[in-house]
């Protein structure tokens, strides 16, 4: 696992859901997958393929300061929209809205009775066309694929200022990979 740079306490992670054998819930584990590659990523972002995995993910996510999730959510929208949830939007999401909100909801559950949530969570949603049997996006998610990863990169360069305004010179490390 990669560490963020900065405070010793902070530690950034972008968890991509999805099943890749259901069309349109691919998306966010695609998404990562791309945003892993590119050379925009910050150094020290832990990169997690959550896929389907719920609870089991705990030990990943336990201890981070900052979680984007990149999923398919359906919000109603235009297949392809994005819809960014914070806080306490995210905690009201009903969880039918994604197949996987209902693990991530008892993820996040579990942390707080462990006294141990991140600081900040966001999810970041792409409206599905279809979440039918099939290994391809549709094209109107994978024309939107892109603005997914835009708005993970544009999240994660926020929190990274926050950190960096927030931490005194002398404390930055360079941790251990």
């Amino acid at each position: 696992m990669k560490r963020n740079e900065g405070r010793e306490d902070s530690r950034v992670c972008v968890l991509g859901l999805g099943n890749l054998m259901r069309t349109d819930d691919a998306v966010g584990m695609l998404a990562l997958r791309i945003l892993a590659e590119d050379i925009r990523l910050p150094p020290g972002i832990e990169v997690v393929e959550g896929g389907t995995l719920g609870l089991d993910l705990l030990h990943h996510v336990y201890g981070l300061s900052h979680l984007l999730v990149l999923d398919a959510v359906d919000t109603g929208a235009a297949p392809g929209k994005l819809t960014r949830f914070l806080g306490q939007e995210l905690a009201r999401l009903p969880t039918s809205k994604s197949v996987h909100l209902l693990g991530l909801s008892d993820l996040m559950n579990v942390l707080l009775l462990m006294n141990a949530p991140p600081l900040e969570t966001v999810l970041i949603g792409i409206q599905p066309e279809s979440t039918d049997w099939g290994t391809a996006l549709t094209p109107a998610v994978k024309a939107a694929q892109p603005s997914l990863v835009e708005a993970a990169l544009s999240q994660l360069a926020t929190w990274l200022a926050e950190i960096a305004t927030h931490t005194p010179a002398t404390n930055l490390r360079l941790a251990a990979q």
